[in-house]
């Protein structure tokens, strides 16, 4: 089925966490509430086992040890930005770093806006996954995000990042 371009109008403010709902929302299954109804990309164990290019039915897992392969597909599927992020983020296990901040140390021109934008497809492929996001995020009593990344998670991806460059 084809994308459908909609425009929505979303409180300034709010540009950043609108852009982490919708990134979530496309790693959800269809129907499902993104985050599986709680704050912060976490979202309960699907128990599913999904490999790359396959479909999955059921809730979106977290990533495990046993996810080598779908992380490497995920990660080499990346657009620069997208790795950028999740570089940092594997470089930093557990950090919460401010979407400013991010923003600072990627160059974005957007600030925390450009690095909510830039989960789109992450969200994407890990929803052909059967995955959660590889990161989360927390609210800030500021109004901003925090990004980060288990460390597991991290581990994970820093292994993926590895097979990708040899291949590359």
């Amino acid at each position: 089925m084809a994308d459908k371009q909609i425009t929505v109008a979303v409180p300034e403010e709010r540009v950043p966490e609108f852009y982490i709902w919708f990134a979530s929302f496309l790693a959800a299954e269809p129907g499902a509430p993104p985050w599986g109804g709680r704050r912060g990309g976490r979202r309960g164990h699907g128990g599913l086992h999904a490999r790359p290019g396959r479909h999955h039915f059921g809730e979106a897992a977290p990533w495990s040890a046993a996810d080598a392969e779908a992380a490497t597909w995920l990660y080499g599927k990346l657009a620069p930005p997208a790795r950028a992020l999740l570089d940092l983020l594997i470089d930093a296990p557990g950090e919460r770093i401010a979407g400013n901040d991010v923003a600072a140390r990627l160059g974005l021109e957007k600030g925390a806006h450009g690095v909510a934008g830039i989960l789109a497809w992450p969200g994407r492929y890990s929803r052909k996954l059967g995955r959660e996001l590889p990161l989360a995020t927390e609210g800030r009593e500021d109004g901003g995000t925090d990004y980060y990344m288990e460390p597991a998670v991290a581990e994970l991806f820093a292994a993926a990042r590895e097979r990708v460059r040899s291949r590359e």
